[in-house]
């Protein structure tokens, strides 16, 4: 039976959504981990969804299925739309979108196994049971995430895997982790200490405070260790610094230790241009920020040396 993508998509809704990830920010799980290569959540989620979900010419007549199909095309229009699926709660509800989209793809999975079909989106038992016996969803070169990702939200298996450790350990922590500890209570000492009563944790809300906690404590046993490193210069907490090897001028008169930098920019945004000027101050060379279009140094050392 052939499956809504070998038929038609609605293009221009999903290159609009993909095209808008790259200005969504709070929130969004590519802010996770600045992946090279990231493929738009909004397009692997439409590619799942239509791969599993049966064209309607298969099933209705000419005309019924025209209707039918475009009635699919405003649930994918929704599906990629980053807003409609940010809060799970809401998405998953029986008129949410993902709801709908895993009440569509039960379904086809029904029409294929010879099964019955679950009765509405209410029907959430029967749903998942059918979802159970999809194909599972396999990326062998996961990168950061996104088609496993996506697979999971539609409720589907997923597995994944990489030659990089960083994109296994992006996965891990966006895909493995959160569903492992979902439901579960934090286990941070701070936690446990409080009378427990009847709190409950939603999905990841545990592993979220934990990562709270812990981020904290390595925060505050880092500022104990090298916070000395990190002073206030003039009103402002240093948070980086940019570090060069140094020889000796060959100038005698200089007598400073010079810095082999191949460039002194520190920004080069449009407009936003940054740098530092290096002067000789008392026998040591000492930076000063600058903004403008074009240091009056470029470097120190070049690509022959």
């Amino acid at each position: 039976m052939r499956k809504l993508i070998e038929v038609a998509l609605p293009l221009e809704a999903i290159n609009r959504e993909s095209l808008e990830e790259r200005f969504s920010f709070h929130g969004h799980p590519s802010t996770l981990h600045l992946w090279w290569a990231r493929r738009p959540l909004a397009s692997a989620r439409a590619v799942l969804f239509a791969s599993l979900v049966d064209d309607p010419g298969e099933y209705l007549p000419e005309e019924e299925a025209k209707a039918e199909r475009q009635r699919l095309f405003g649930l994918l229009e929704r599906l990629v739309n980053w807003d409609s699926v940010k809060d799970p709660e809401e998405a998953e509800k029986d008129n949410g979108v993902i709801g709908e989209a895993r009440y569509e793809i039960a379904k086809s999975l029904a029409r294929a196994l010879g099964e019955e079909p679950p009765a509405s989106p209410r029907d959430k038992e029967r749903i998942q049971a059918l979802l159970e016996k999809a194909p599972p969803v396999l990326d062998p070169f996961a990168g950061g995430g996104t088609i496993p990702l996506e697979a999971q939200r539609l409720g589907l298996r997923a597995f994944a895997g990489d030659l990089n450790p960083v994109a296994v350990l992006i996965n891990k922590a966006l895909i493995e982790i959160p569903a492992r500890f979902a439901g579960l209570p934090p286990v941070n000492p701070e936690y446990r200490a409080k009378p427990i009563g009847n709190s409950a944790f939603s999905r990841a809300a545990g592993l979220a405070q934990d990562v709270r906690h812990y981020g904290a404590w390595m925060r505050e046993e880092a500022r104990k260790r090298i916070g000395h490193l990190y002073l206030d210069l003039d009103g402002e907490t240093v948070i980086a610094w940019l570090w060069a090897r140094t020889v000796a001028c060959p100038n005698p008169a200089c007598g400073a230790e010079a810095p082999l930098v191949r460039s002194f920019w520190l920004s080069k945004k449009a407009g936003k241009g940054v740098y530092v000027v290096p002067e000789v101050r008392e026998g040591q060379v000492q930076f000063r920020v600058e903004r403008g279009e074009k240091p009056p140094v470029e470097g120190t050392v070049g690509r022959r040396g």
